[in-house]
């Protein structure tokens, strides 16, 4: 006698957790029939193969146009782009389901059985809102006008090493956000709070004006460059070589015609 898959409540019919569960495989056995259907139709218009590269929301708001165009002219392989925060696509790295990840090279989350390629030169900055006073600071901010700020934190579960503890001092973030920028970016342009970003991306993104960057008094930003992650295991597979070659020439050449704004990188 099987078990049953749904049961009637005073509300309506729910399902079981054997019922959940047995939807869940269903949605999958779904996924992985379309998906299988996709690869047929992918090898019979002359694709290779299918690549799935995770990328770090930032770098995908500032440089959208140049990856998807730079992309869409290899004519061997089909791409997956998926966007989301570091520490959960450097997980999906490691359990097999990206082939290649695009992100900040410089994390505290396990980096255990990767490797990483630097490829965009960048450093961490202080962006202020565009209510904030120090708008256009024509000197060097001190720690002691910084702690007085309101802030917010970008990149919350990611593990920077460029915590901005030191900067803001006692007081709590207002808000924190992972895996997101367009929140971030509106309250810059809305707000007079302040956050700590990559700063070449973030002014790529043409969403916050140079004057909203500050100088920080005897704290130069620390590095924030840019990686290609992968899986070691990965290394000297022959398809794996050739697209890591094509997406970092790709990068390669956004680090050596994208504007530096003065940053000593």
């Amino acid at each position: 006698m099987g078990a049953p898959v749904l049961t009637r409540t005073r509300y309506g019919v729910t399902p079981t957790e054997v019922g959940a569960r047995l939807a869940q495989i269903g949605e999958r056995i779904l996924a992985e029939s379309e998906h299988g259907e996709e690869v047929i139709r992918q090898w019979h218009s002359g694709y290779q193969s299918e690549f799935t590269l995770g990328i770090d929301p930032l770098w995908e708001f500032a440089f959208f146009k140049e990856m998807t165009s730079s992309l869409l002219s290899e004519k061997r392989h089909v791409f997956h782009l998926r966007t989301g925060s570091a520490a959960i696509q450097i997980q999906l790295l490691q359990e097999g389901k990206l082939d290649f990840l695009l992100a900040p090279a410089h994390l505290t989350v396990s980096q255990s059985a990767l490797e990483r390629e630097l490829l965009f030169k960048d450093r961490s900055g202080v962006f202020v809102g565009k209510k904030s006073p120090l708008v256009g600071s024509g000197k060097p901010v001190s720690l002691e006008v910084l702690a007085q700020q309101q802030w917010m934190i970008a990149g919350a579960s990611a593990g920077f090493l460029d915590g901005q503890g030191e900067l803001a001092g006692p007081q709590a973030a207002r808000m924190a956000f992972t895996g997101s920028i367009r929140s971030v970016l509106h309250l810059l342009n809305t707000t007079d709070m302040l956050v700590r970003l990559p700063a070449r991306l973030a002014l790529m993104t043409g969403e916050i004006n140079t004057d909203q960057l500050i100088e920080v008094e005897g704290k130069p930003g620390p590095r924030r460059d840019f990686a290609l992650w992968s899986k070691s295991e990965n290394g000297e597979r022959p398809e794996h070589v050739k697209v890591r070659e094509v997406i970092g020439e790709i990068v390669r050449k956004l680090d050596q015609q994208t504007d530096t704004f003065g940053l000593a990188l």
